[in-house]
Formats: structure tokens, C-alpha cells, sequence
């Protein structure tokens, strides 16, 4: 398989458009002290997902298992931000089924229940998952999820990580991908848009990818809109 990195060095022209700030970020922005290692951790996966280990899977599980308890009380009143501003200003599509990843205690479900009426969650975590009381969940890895081809018109990622390759192959032809990042920069999973680009890029074939992006409050949100540019190219993973 292919990775970002041989998009990037073919020198590919990445369609990005940037929007400007509509919602300020006042004084008080939290610190995640583990975002820098996580940030260089996060890159190598979007890179190369075999860096991805089941033992750094279940370790995952595990951490968030044991967050959950306080996870909305330290993290729900800022983390909507950038997936609202998005879903106003990202020219994202209303109609179709919605696959969140890394849907957690569900601080951001209700929002994607406004917007789409099939919604599925997925997350590592049972503790998490237990706090949300979403209908429709499952718990599984995002690098290898448990559902067919082409089967969501949206994936919506909040603060989690990217498997480019999977999201491609659950993805719909004219599919949508909304990332959001709680603490733009600063958050332990932010991955630059160029990155996410070319990896999306190098994981699909006969597809064309454009990216809206834009900040807001302490976050950062981009849009990945893809469309293929013949009927009866599949868009599947490479």
C-alpha cells in the first residue's frame, strides 16, 4: 500500500480552501501536556496505519475506559465548537447515513442527531461508550471496522484518529469526511490538513479529494469532500 508520503514527494496539487475565523477563542485554553508525543504518534499512523498495534489498541481502550467517568465535566463544554462551526460552514451534506468514530461519552452526538437521522457510533471504549446514550452503537478498532463497502454518505472523526484506508473503503463515491480537533494545534490528536490530504489521496484511486478548513474557539476543523471522476470507479482503498 501506499502512503502519504509518495503523494507528497509526486507533488500533487492539494484543493484547500481556508475560511476565516467567525468564532473567537478567548483566554483560557486548556494544556494537554501529552499532545506533542501523541501529535508525532497520530502523524506515524496516518503514514503508515501498521503503526497501529493491537497492544496500542487496547492500551487506548484502557486509557479512555479510565477517563470516561470525567469526561464530560472536563472536556464538554469546548470540544462541539469546531464540529458546529464546520457543519454550518463546511458545505457538508444533510441527507444520507453518518458514521461517527470516536464518538466517546457522546458530546457530539446530539449534534450529528440534528443534522442526520441514521447515525452510528463507534468507539474503542466500552466505559466511554456505556456514558452515551446514543441507540446505535458498536465498539470496535477504527482500523478495521466492521461494516461493508461504500455503506456511509458521512464519517465524522472528533479528536480521534485517521485510517485513511478504511474511512475510503466505508466512504460512499460522493462521500464527506468531517474532522474536528477540540484544541486545534494543541490537541494530542492534531494532524496538519496537508497530511490528512495526502493521505486520503494515496488511499483511494479515481477519486478527486477538496478540503474546506477553517478555526474555531480553541479548535480547528476541516472538511474533506470526494467525488469520482468516472461512474464506475469504485473509490476503494488502493
Amino acid at each position: 500500500m501506499s502512503t502519504w508520503r509518495d503523494v507528497r514527494s509526486a507533488d500533487v496539487q492539494r484543493d484547500i480552501t481556508p475560511l476565516p475565523r467567525v468564532v473567537p477563542a478567548p483566554q483560557g485554553k486548556p494544556v494537554r501536556p501529552e499532545a506533542p508525543d501523541n501529535q508525532r504518534l497520530m502523524a506515524s499512523i496516518v503514514d503508515d496505519p501498521n503503526a497501529w498495534t493491537p497492544e496500542l489498541a487496547l492500551f487506548t481502550g484502557q486509557v479512555f475506559d479510565s477517563l470516561a467517568a470525567s469526561w464530560v465535566d472536563d472536556r464538554g463544554a469546548y470540544r462541539p465548537a469546531p464540529l458546529l462551526d464546520a457543519l454550518e460552514r463546511g458545505s457538508v451534506p444533510t441527507i444520507g447515513r453518518c458514521l461517527e468514530l470516536g464518538s466517546g461519552t457522546g458530546v457530539l452526538t446530539p449534534h450529528l442527531l440534528e443534522t442526520w437521522s441514521e447515525i452510528v457510533s463507534v468507539d474503542i471504549s466500552m466505559g466511554m461508550m456505556q456514558r452515551n446514550p446514543h441507540e446505535c452503537q458498536v465498539q470496535a478498532d477504527a482500523s478495521r471496522l466492521p461494516f461493508p463497502d461504500s455503506l456511509f454518505d458521512v464519517v465524522v472523526i472528533g479528536d480521534a484518529p485517521l485510517f485513511a484506508g478504511e474511512v475510503a473503503r466505508v466512504l460512499g463515491r460522493a462521500g464527506t469526511l468531517i474532522w474536528s480537533n477540540a484544541l486545534g494545534t494543541g490537541a494530542p490528536y492534531y494532524v496538519p490538513t496537508q497530511e490528512l490530504f495526502d493521505a486520503l489521496t494515496s488511499a483511494t484511486s479515481g477519486a478527486r479529494w477538496s478540503a474546506i478548513e477553517s478555526e474555531a474557539l480553541w479548535g480547528s476543523w476541516v472538511v474533506f469532500h470526494r467525488t469520482c471522476e468516472a461512474a464506475e470507479v469504485s473509490c476503494l482503498e488502493s
